[in-house]
């Protein structure tokens, strides 16, 4: 199997894939640095979420829709959490270009029907 330019087999290396996630903390520029310490540490791809709150959840605090654990998040909505950890839909183009700048290959779990259709 080929992804990309690597070619996946039981004699090749290990294709690495480093997850960006929310790591970026709601800075474009904390995921680009993220996505070159991935390639760095030796990764060979990075993998994106697309998503938003509203597709994924209600923005509702109703007890069913309130984290409660011994967490920094005890108390917030989930609707609050996944607002602040998503990546903004805008950022994808520059992310997908920072990667490739860095000969990384760039993808994305879409979550839902909309972030398939982006």
């Amino acid at each position: 199997m080929k992804i990309g330019s690597f070619e996946i087999s039981a004699q090749s290396g290990v294709f690495i894939i480093a997850e960006l996630s929310a790591n970026h903390n709601g800075s474009l520029e904390v995921a680009i640095e993220t996505i070159k310490a991935a390639k760095r540490s030796g990764a060979d791809a990075i993998k994106l979420q697309t998503y938003t709150a509203d597709t994924l959840t209600i923005d509702c605090d109703h007890e069913d829709f309130v984290l409660r654990s011994n967490s920094i998040w005890d108390g917030r909505t989930f609707y609050d959490l996944y607002q602040e950890a998503y990546t903004p839909w805008e950022w994808h183009e520059a992310l997908f270009k920072a990667a490739a700048d860095e000969g990384l290959i760039c993808f994305s779990s879409p979550f839902d029907k909309t972030a398939v259709d982006f």
